[in-house]
């Protein structure tokens, strides 16, 4: 079993409509609903998450029997502690849903161009979004700004942290399977 501290990550295989949004984007990752390991509580742990309502707290028995990958960040064990409780700061954000529509209409324009420029259509990587933070989080966002919060960047600050960014920060080295 695998030993889960404060600050993992967790993330969910994608499925439904969030599988097409992977095939879109490189790197290319099977990986879609993101979150945050808080606490451990007897068998279970509370997660940090942000869901339709906003950041919300969970638990981890709520994803039992699903395909669940955890990734722990390349820092102190000190910052990965605190990442989730700097996540508490923003626990009445909202959910950003006008960031969704958003990247697909960029994403439309990124392959309209990519047509005319390149004569071809290619996966969108995260660094071609344009992207601002606020104080609304999908949930990529919301474990990203966990670890900006203490000086830890998984994602470069002008990267639209999405699936696919979580994945570079894998192949770079920034956060790690935990096996």
């Amino acid at each position: 079993m695998i030993e889960l501290e404060p600050g993992d990550i967790g993330a969910k295989k994608a499925k439904g409509i969030e599988k097409l949004a992977q095939r879109l984007t490189a790197p290319e990752t099977d990986r879609f609903h993101h979150f945050l390991v808080w606490l451990k509580r007897g068998n279970d742990h509370l997660i940090l998450e942000s869901v339709a309502k906003g950041i919300a707290i969970g638990r981890l028995s709520f994803y039992e029997g699903k395909d669940i990958k955890f990734y722990r960040v390349d820092c102190p064990g000190e910052l990965r502690a605190a990442a989730p409780i700097e996540l508490t700061k923003w626990g009445r954000s909202l959910y950003d849903y006008f960031l969704i529509p958003k990247l697909v209409i960029q994403g439309i324009g990124l392959f309209i161009k990519q047509l005319f420029t390149e004569g071809r259509f290619r996966r969108i990587r995260p660094e071609e979004l344009t992207w601002a933070q606020n104080n609304s989080f999908l949930c990529t966002e919301a474990v990203d700004v966990a670890y900006d919060s203490v000086g830890v960047n998984i994602i470069p600050l002008e990267v639209c942290p999405t699936p696919s960014a979580f994945k570079q920060a894998e192949i770079d080295g920034r956060i790690k399977e935990i096996v």
